[in-house]
């Protein structure tokens, strides 16, 4: 049954993540016009510290939920240990940063306006959203796309009408952003939580949280390196050139990383449930293979996209100081879609519950991205800073593949997403010629909608992909579109 839930479930969570990206789209016009580059470089830089902050918060532990979600008798009530465990340890976290700002915040924002707030709203906001993902994922886990893509829209949603008030009406600034953040997660959290008192209770099994524990604090080490690999760049940017630099860097940032949103988190919200399901199957490689050719050939038509289009997308955004993160779109993408094909790669690790190994792997990529970062900045700027990204998840990439298959053999090799490099690049040099030379946009979009058709006919004729495999996507769109029930699965297309 699981399995003809896969493409009807990866379909909900396509439109949620759009619903979700859309208003994100609004939120980022409505903040570089209302900020100075100034101020908007420094909110993305509380932003980077906020999700470092958020990995002590969490502890990994809704990802334990994840993992031994299949494994153990009563979900509910690991569940309800997750969630009970996540309460206590938050409310210490609270309590801990009320303590502390006074020391910290001077450091950290110095003469900002209203800084002296700015700490316990992020550590307050990360906690909900903490909680708010253990509901998410509890969903996502029993295969329900639509309770899981509803948490996470309605904590955006709920975020953009608290921004329309305090940022836009009030004019608070950054304080605006950070009180809308809190709040919108605040009250997802509430409306869950009462939703979910039938099934609640405030409980600790010590054998499901010492379980979850382990796992989670052996993923910590290679999140703070995660956290390093993708967003410490903005440090550096500051460093070796200014906040404006940083500002332009996370407009380019914000629409290359659409990617993740429209794309992979819907594809991993499918197929972490799914590989799970699936691996120790005796078609279970040949399955997750599958997927895989699935996850490229989706992945690069999206790389491309945003590709062509980022010129359009940042000139509606943004305004015209921002237009240099153009050509970085391509490049953040591209290493957004290397990061999503780690889920793959790691599986083995995953399985055999090589978390410290995991990490490993990570803390390497981060001092790949480092290092490259110190070399790169200096000469090219923040298109150092997107090409070293890049580089430390291709190292990462070949670093999991080696060791993951030690532990799972997955049937294609390390090196198959480049392939298409052979299509992608021809295509966007064309695009390259044909921005400079058409002055007209509705010209560019004609050339830019030709430019992802031709890429599907390229992947049919180079065999990337078959064309059945596209009917039956196409298909599988249709069907839902019409019918609005689950669809074949992967099972039946092997």
């Amino acid at each position: 049954m699981e399995n003809k839930k896969v493409y009807s479930n990866g379909l909900i969570y396509l439109c949620s993540s759009v619903l979700t990206q859309s208003i994100n789209l609004i939120l980022i016009p409505l903040y570089t016009h209302n900020l100075s580059q100034e101020l908007y470089g420094q909110y993305d830089l509380i932003i980077s510290v906020q999700q470092l902050l958020a990995l002590a918060i969490t502890l990994g532990v809704y990802s334990g939920m994840i993992r031994f979600f299949n494994e153990v008798e009563d979900p509910n009530q690991l569940k309800n240990t997750t969630m009970t465990f996540s309460m206590l340890w938050g409310g210490v976290c609270i309590v801990l940063a009320l303590l502390l700002n006074p020391l910290l915040h001077p450091l950290m924002f110095r003469a900002l306006p209203e800084a002296h707030f700015f700490i316990p709203c992020i550590v307050i906001s990360s906690v909900f959203v903490c909680l708010n993902t253990i509901y998410s994922s509890h969903y996502a886990m029993k295969f329900n796309a639509l309770g899981s893509s509803a948490v996470q829209f309605s904590a955006i949603l709920f975020t953009l009408l608290y921004a329309l008030f305090f940022f836009l009406v009030m004019d608070m600034g950054i304080l605006g952003i950070l009180l809308s953040q809190m709040l919108g997660n605040m009250t997802v959290f509430i409306f869950m939580f009462i939703k979910d008192l039938p099934k609640f209770k405030f409980k600790i099994v010590k054998k499901e949280i010492d379980m979850m524990l382990r796992y989670g604090f052996g993923l910590i080490l290679g999140d703070a390196s995660s956290w390093i690999l993708t967003l410490s760049d903005r440090f550096l940017i500051k460093g070796y050139m200014n906040l404006s630099s940083v500002a332009v860097y996370s407009v380019g940032y914000k629409i290359g990383m659409l990617i993740n949103p429209v794309f992979i988190n819907p594809f991993a919200s499918v197929f972490t449930p799914f590989k799970y399901k699936v691996y120790n199957e005796p078609d279970g490689a040949a399955r997750i293979g599958k997927m895989f050719r699935m996850y490229n050939f989706i992945g690069w038509f999206c790389v491309l996209g945003l590709s062509l289009f980022a010129d359009i997308a940042i000139k509606l955004v943004a305004t015209a100081e921002y237009q240099a993160a153009d050509y970085l779109v391509p490049i953040i993408a591209f290493s957004y879609f290397l990061s999503g094909a780690i889920i793959f790669y790691s599986l083995g690790l995953h399985i055999a519950n090589k978390m410290k190994l995991y990490s490993s792997i990570i803390v390497f990529a981060s001092l790949v991205n480092l290092g490259v970062n110190l070399i790169l900045i200096p000469i090219m700027g923040i298109y150092g800073a997107a090409i070293s990204t890049v580089i430390a998840y291709i190292a990462a990439n070949g670093v999991f593949y080696y060791f993951g298959s030690k532990y799972y053999a997955l049937g294609f090799g390390w090196l198959y997403p480049y392939k298409y490099l052979v299509i992608f690049c021809p295509l966007y040099a064309i695009y390259f010629v044909c921005h400079h030379l058409v002055g007209h946009v509705s010209i560019e979009i004609l050339v830019n909608v030709v430019l992802c058709m031709a890429y599907i006919g390229m992947c049919i004729m180079f065999k990337f992909i078959s064309m059945e495999e596209v009917r039956f996507v196409l298909s599988r769109v249709r069907w839902r579109k019409k019918n609005k029930m689950a669809v074949e699965g992967v099972h039946s297309e092997t």
